[in-house]
């Protein structure tokens, strides 16, 4: 007996079927959507006319040979076969891209000014990232193998790796490039890791190839020692910005309990094995200790204006230091800064114990009514109701140990996450809590960045500090930090599509952070047209630090790493002097390579460390040396370089055209650049400079007959010169440079 169903379920069965087999068809239609075809049409028949026009160019001009190239171009376009697959296979890699089957106009330049998907490419990229080399998605993400505008894009639910936006598609460089520093094409991301390292971030933050870099900020033990009122903690955590205008410090989300305990914890942190100086016991003078502060190249770093920014965020602003800084601490920081903290930038000043006190006495005069008023509005009941072990549990989970070096703190694992991972991460890892934006990776890093706590809900506080609106930090700033982040790992592929950074780039990064690190820009220029800081607050250019563009090509690698080492008096009279930097020996080893092979920073060809050739006396006839000496005493050299043993002064000429003393030529100066240098001054020493054109005039004009073997040979004397030359008495120097009755010999 055949059991029949209701006509109502047979109905439903049908248009069941009917649906199902719509869906197919419609999946099917999609699958087999050929809009690619189009794409393929439109770019050979455009290209055909493009080409007609440049032949048409060509023949007008009578150019045989731009029309023999368009006319092969042409033919190889007519044969361009629609439709047909484009495809690059990397073996090894997993990748199979059929990105170029729309995007045929990636290298060909005659389709300048189209939109995408006929958009070439800039030419400068391909240089180094053919497309059959690499593909396409290891540099854009998305889906490679599918043909269909949104599946290739990746914008599928379940594809990991959707096509990234423009802006931040150069932090994708980082999944083959070791870093982005000096890499051409990639300067956004490289915006991103500065300011990544700028503000700190790696203090809570793993990072990879960043192992060089120091605690970020000052030590938390000793620091009751430091600052003078308890109160002053409490204002400064509260609101950092208020107490310092351009701080570094960010804002922490606190109650005003939570700060109470902060206070009382850093209250208790003392260092007993530092002894204090006794400031009281000793004479001092904040009237003498003003002028010092200028004249000694403190200003090149620190404000006295809580409005004006130091050398940058991260170096403390004077003004109200006498509101925040214990007099005791303040002497003994000044006479060995290194002794309270070994990381610091701060250097040891080499004073006398006067100059100690009375700059002491000059800093804490610095009260700022403003600052003092923050400090004494903070209620005594805050004070008194913190827990210093509430306070030491903030610290920890907070990360302060991560800016701030605590020994007690010092095994603890970082707070944030590694930004290796971020790479790794799908989205449905990401917490988007309750926000309102796009779901995408990109979207999740930029809103966490500018604003942290967007995604905290009850059962997840978040804990990242507010860093907007501290300078970088504007949305511009956020942008090149979620470049940065966006891929900061190396793909899993073979090696030979990774490209590991070589050593110079290695060094060059870790120099480039010194010199920022070490505030060495704010008095010397490295890169010519370089502004110097400390330049504003001397009367006397002259008074200035000494340019070191081209220093690595100038001096002797030896003996640029025993100035580092331990500086001595090279210009007796400036009174700024170069400080005793807590430099380690890698640190002064990779700066002067650095020097020595960073082209902007030489006026020529990279040049040989750790070790150069010098020339040899015995290699050269006696008489050389002789008119070598002859020349450099009748041009009267030592009228602006003073040669002597006991640093003694000329005392007919003004201090500030005097030069460093000749005698240190031989052991300080190579002898390639001495040639250079007397060949062309201004080339190798600056447009400032007042040492005269002697050989030659700034056109390159011989002024004297055979200047190459006078150059040669006063270069070689003073590579050997043991004694100090004698003036000649009555003979009167040539006039080198014009504009003057007299010449100006002096300083480079």
């Amino acid at each position: 007996m055949m059991i029949r169903a209701p006509f109502s379920y047979r109905v439903w069965f049908l248009i069941s079927v009917a649906v199902t087999l719509g869906v197919i068809l419609l999946v099917m239609t999609r699958e087999n959507d050929t809009i690619w075809e189009d794409y393929q049409q439109r770019f050979k028949t455009d290209q055909i006319r493009l080409l007609e026009e440049k032949i048409k160019s060509a023949q007008s001009a009578g150019d045989a040979e731009a029309l023999r190239k368009w006319e092969s171009l042409y033919a190889r376009a007519k044969n361009f076969s629609v439709p047909s697959m484009q495809s690059t296979f990397l073996p090894g890699a997993e990748v199979r891209d059929l990105c170029q089957t729309c995007h045929l106009a990636m290298e060909n330049q005659l389709f300048a000014g189209y939109q995408n998907p006929l958009k070439p490419h800039p030419a400068a990229l391909f240089e180094h990232h053919k497309p059959d080399r690499y593909g396409c998605t290891f540099c854009h993400h998305g889906q490679g193998m599918a043909l269909t505008t949104e599946k290739a894009h990746g914008f599928e639910k379940n594809w990991p790796t959707p096509r990234v936006p423009l802006k931040y598609a150069q932090g994708l460089c980082l999944g083959c490039h070791e870093t982005p520093h000096r890499l051409k094409g990639a300067e956004f991301a490289e915006t991103g890791r500065k300011l990544f390292v700028r503000h700190g971030c790696y203090g809570c933050h793993k990072v990879r190839g960043m192992e060089y870099l120091k605690t970020f900020s000052t030590p938390l033990d000793g620091i009751a020692e430091k600052v003078r009122d308890k109160a002053w903690f409490y204002a400064w955590i509260k609101e950092p910005p208020k107490i310092r205008d351009h701080t570094r410090m960010p804002a922490f989300r606190f109650e005003p309990e939570e700060i109470a305990h902060l206070t009382a914890y850093l209250s208790e942190k003392k260092r007993p094995d530092t002894a204090l100086a006794d400031y009281e016991a000793v004479q001092k003078s904040a009237e003498n200790g003003k002028p010092l502060f200028t004249k000694l190249g403190c200003i090149g770093c620190h404000s006295l204006k809580k409005e004006v920014q130091g050398a940058d965020g991260r170096v403390p602003n004077l003004a109200g230091a006498g509101a925040k800084l214990n007099p005791d601490w303040v002497l003994a920081w000044i006479r060995n800064p290194a002794a309270w903290d070994p990381q610091t930038p701060m250097p040891k000043l080499m004073l006398e114990e006067d100059q100690c006190r009375d700059l002491a006495a000059f800093v804490l005069s610095n009260q700022a009514a403003a600052i003092r008023e923050l400090v004494d509005a903070v209620p005594d009941s805050q004070l008194e109701a913190g827990d210093p072990g509430k306070g030491k549990y903030l610290v920890q989970t907070y990360g302060c140990a991560g800016c701030h070096s605590i020994k007690e703190m010092a095994e603890a694992p970082m707070v944030g996450e590694d930004v290796t991972t971020m790479a790794g991460k799908r989205l449905d890892e990401l917490p988007f809590g309750n926000a309102k934006i796009p779901e995408t990776k990109w979207d999740w890093l930029f809103n966490k960045i500018k604003e942290p706590d967007i995604f905290e809900t009850e059962d997840m506080p978040l804990k990242m500090p507010d860093f907007m609106p501290l300078a970088g930090f504007d949305e511009p700033g956020v942008h090149a930090l979620v470049a940065f982040y966006m891929q900061n790992a190396l793909y899993d592929v073979p090696e030979k599509f990774i490209d590991r950074a070589p050593e110079t780039i290695k060094i060059a990064e870790k120099s480039d952070w010194l010199l920022d690190h070490f505030n060495c820009r704010g008095c010397h220029e490295f890169t010519r047209d370089q502004k110097v800081r400390i330049a504003d607050e001397l009367a006397l250019k002259s008074m200035v630090p000494p340019r070191l563009v081209g220093e690595g090509e100038r001096a002797q690698p030896q003996w640029l790493f025993q100035f580092l080492s331990r500086p001595v008096m090279l210009r007796p009279w400036l009174d700024i002097r170069m400080p005793d930097f807590n430099w380690g020996y890698g640190d002064k080893a990779d700066l002067i390579r650095y020097l020595a092979q960073t082209p902007e920073m030489n006026e020529g060809e990279p040049v040989q460390t750790p070790y150069v050739r010098l020339p040899v006396r015995d290699d050269f006839d006696p008489e050389v040396i002789e008119m070598g000496e002859y020349r450099v005493t009748n041009d009267k050299c030592v009228q602006c370089h003073p040669v002597s043993m006991d640093q003694e002064l000329p005392k007919d000429i003004k201090t500030e055209d005097l030069s460093i003393n000749l005698m240190l030529s031989k052991s300080r100066l190579r002898y390639e650049w001495l040639i250079k240098f007397l060949r062309n001054p201004d080339k190798y020493a600056g447009k400032g400079t007042k040492m005269p054109f002697v050989y030659y005039t700034p056109d390159g004009v011989p002024r004297i007959s055979n200047p190459e073997m006078w150059i040669e040979y006063s270069a070689l004397y003073l590579m050997f010169m043991e004694k100090v030359p004698e003036m000649p008495k009555e003979e009167k120097v040539e006039e080198a440079r014009g504009g003057g009755s007299s010449s100006d010999w002096t300083s480079y």
